[in-house]
């Protein structure tokens, strides 16, 4: 349990994993008291509005998530100021890595690291609103700034950003590539969510390189009880909403089942939203129809 009287950094942490879950509306009871909190660390507010966003973002707000990611740009740059980053090598402790890297606790919850998150939702927030030129832009600042960092988390994150611009713009074989890469680094990681959704970025690709829709269906019902075994509702319901409109010869009767569960799924992550998520969630082109009859 997690409660008010916890640090920040232990309440954020709370708030990535009801993210991961959809539970939107509990991430953002804990998030909003952090961003809105003047003596909580820079960092670490600016890691609660980049959540904020990414939480806006999983549910179709791309232009409202660009509002937070904004701000923790600028909460970064804040903790970043007058600071040198120096990084050495993996083989350096986070002393010579420099001040910056560890402002507030070490790799993945520092200002470096939220500097580069930041840029990379802006430009998923871009991607997502179509102005593909805007979002590369945004990745060529991130790129050198996640490569150096020694959390293995920007770097994944950048893999999928870079994936999903390349399949916007009819680059498959560079999707594949990127999504293959994040996949590895974070099995490496050990990190079973952004393994998930690494995968289920390859296999969005591997369609765009003509798999058959057979092996695509195997894969994504492999990812649907990989999601279902670690409580991530918030890439189950896509994986079901793919399987949903893949049926076929192949599909051994299940697709209605798929369709079925994506549906209550749907629901069941509205009525955990807060008033801001389910309006964006009701506006969302991706959930469609999902109430009706």
């Amino acid at each position: 349990m997690v409660g008010p009287d916890d640090p920040p950094e232990r309440r954020w942490l709370a708030a990535v994993i009801l993210g991961g879950r959809a539970r939107y509306g509990a991430a953002w009871a804990l998030l909003e008291p952090i961003v809105n909190c003047p003596s909580a660390p820079a960092a670490v507010r600016a890691h609660a509005a980049i959540t904020r966003a990414s939480h806006l973002r999983q549910l179709g707000g791309h232009l409202p998530a660009r509002r937070w990611d904004g701000l923790g740009l600028a909460s970064a740059c804040s903790a970043l100021e007058g600071r040198t980053l120096v990084h050495r090598g993996p083989e350096a402790t986070t002393g010579e890595r420099g001040p910056g890297w560890d402002v507030c606790g070490g790799p993945g919850l520092d200002a470096a690291a939220a500097r580069i998150d930041a840029l990379l939702g802006l430009a998923a927030d871009a991607l997502g609103l179509g102005e593909f030129a805007l979002s590369d832009r945004l990745l060529q600042r991130a790129e050198p700034l996640a490569l150096i960092h020694p959390s293995w988390r920007p770097t994944v994150r950048l893999h999928w950003i870079r994936a999903e611009l390349a399949l916007s713009v009819d680059r498959p074989d560079v999707a594949l590539e990127r999504a293959e890469l994040a996949a590895a680094l974070s099995r490496e990681a050990g990190a079973a969510r952004h393994e998930v959704k690494s995968l289920l970025v390859r296999v969005v690709a591997r369609s765009c390189v003509g798999e058959g829709p057979p092996e695509l269906y195997r894969s994504l019902e492999d990812l649907t009880e990989r999601a279902i075994g670690t409580r991530l509702n918030s890439l189950e319901w896509p994986i079901r909403l793919l399987l949903g409109q893949m049926g076929g010869s192949w599909d051994g009767g299940n697709t209605p089942g798929h369709r079925a569960r994506y549906r209550r799924l749907l629901a069941s992550i509205r009525r955990a939203c807060d008033p801001i998520g389910r309006m964006v969630l009701d506006r969302s082109p991706w959930v469609a129809g999902a109430f009706g009859p």
